[in-house]
């Protein structure tokens, strides 16, 4: 399978197990399921990842429930089930949930341009290029605004934090805007609606974008969208390690870069502002959430009838349509990028969707397969030299478990597990 994953250059840096392994998993186990952990077992022990979780589903049904904890460290957690974890890109398919949302409720065109709802002057000294205002939101969402992607520029515009401060001659953090204005004063490489560029930056606008439809934060339109649902605990992720969240689990990557959360200079871990500032990713790369409420998310968008459904069957299908610039006939099974979503159509056949993350200390997989099995892995770690090398492990994993599955059991976990998530959102 083809994934997109938030790109950066990161070097390893060892990570020194315990003397002694310790395995601990939580949930209620599943004897038809063991497959699954068995598969995740191997994929932790291997790659030394102190946190995992998985939530499996058919039909519909939370099947599996599970936590996983490998040689954890001083500040890991026991994980749970519910334990919450950094989703990074895997953002990405829920701000293409909302945006379709609200226009579904008629308050947002897919045919809209930027220009309606952000502010595109650029920074002084520079001048936007003529096609910034042509680009719409169904640009965005397909990965055709033409803005590049880091191989193409060499750099992401969402990881220029220290740039774009120095650009406009203000102090660290930027906000939002402040990297907008920079933003606005760049080139685009292609013409919108022509060339996908896998771009971070795109979906920043986005949220900017749901902000200013909805005439509510991002995160508050987010929760009046999901809670309906039962997806409760999601929220944005936070830069500093101290404000992790209750039930949060701990990131470690082993590498440094320069402070950008604050002005007071000097380097700080990856995963807790250096390089990269968690407070202002939240749409292309910022949620963080439990394995189970992501699981109810994904099963939600296979029944638009349903009384909480988020989406209708007209919005699921635009959501997954091939993108405006597909040319030619389409090959039922091929791959491409719908609107925040990698697909595979088979027609009849049923239709397979799923996303990718990937940040330093975090690798993320959402899955919903064309046989009504819907699965999300959650970790803690990733390989920081070849990202992608363990998001090919997650699915690898996954369809190894699958493919040992002789029969599906008929319970369902989501009144149990999703009870017990929205008593400790409200505790």
């Amino acid at each position: 399978m083809h994934r997109h994953l938030l790109a950066a250059a990161f070097v390893l840096f060892a990570c020194v197990p315990p003397a002694q392994a310790q395995w601990t998993v939580t949930g209620t186990p599943v004897p038809e399921l063991a497959p699954f952990d068995d598969e995740m077992q191997a994929l932790m022990t291997a790659r030394d990842i102190p946190s995992g979780a998985i939530a499996v589903g058919w039909q519909g049904r939370l099947v599996l429930a599970r936590g996983y904890s490998w040689n954890p460290g001083a500040e890991d957690i026991v994980t749970q089930p519910t334990s919450l974890f950094r989703l990074a890109s895997v953002s990405k398919p829920i701000t293409s949930t909302l945006v379709h949302r609200l226009i579904q409720d008629g308050r947002l065109s897919p045919d809209a341009t930027i220009g309606d709802f952000i502010d595109l002057t650029p920074r002084p000294g520079t001048t936007i290029d003529p096609r910034l205002p042509t680009i719409t939101v169904r640009n965005l969402l397909q990965m055709l605004g033409g803005f590049g992607d880091p191989v193409t520029l060499g750099y992401d515009p969402v990881f220029r934090d220290t740039v774009v401060a120095a650009g406009l001659g203000i102090p660290l953090p930027v906000s939002h805007a402040d990297v907008i204005r920079y933003q606005n004063g760049e080139p685009l490489v292609a013409d919108p609606g022509t060339t996908y560029y896998y771009s971070n930056y795109g979906y920043k606008l986005l949220g900017r974008i749901v902000e200013a439809a909805s005439g509510m934060p991002y995160a508050r339109y987010a929760h009046r969208v999901m809670n309906p649902a039962g997806i409760w605990h999601l929220r944005l992720a936070r830069a500093r390690q101290e404000q992790r969240a209750p039930g949060e689990v701990a990131y470690w990557s082993g590498g440094q870069g320069p402070n950008v959360i604050d002005a007071t200079g000097g380097n700080r871990p990856w995963e807790y502002g250096g390089s990269i500032n968690q407070d202002t990713m939240d749409a292309y790369g910022g949620w963080v959430a439990s394995a189970p409420e992501l699981l109810r998310w994904l099963v939600n968008l296979h029944d638009p009838d349903a009384p909480d459904a988020i989406l209708d069957a007209d919005s699921i299908e635009a959501m997954f349509a091939l993108p405006e610039n597909f040319g030619g006939s389409y090959t039922p099974g091929s791959y491409y990028y719908a609107a925040g979503w990698a697909v595979r159509d088979y027609g009849t056949g049923g239709r397979t969707t799923w996303h990718a993350g990937s940040l330093p200390s975090t690798a993320t997989y959402v899955l919903r397969y064309r046989t009504g099995f819907d699965v999300v892995v959650l970790l803690n770690r990733r390989n920081e030299t070849d990202p992608d090398a363990t998001t090919n492990a997650m699915d690898s994993a996954v369809f190894a478990a699958y493919a040992q599955i002789a029969s599906w059991p008929a319970h369902d976990l989501f009144p149990q597990v999703l009870d017990t998530i929205m008593r400790d959102a409200f505790d």
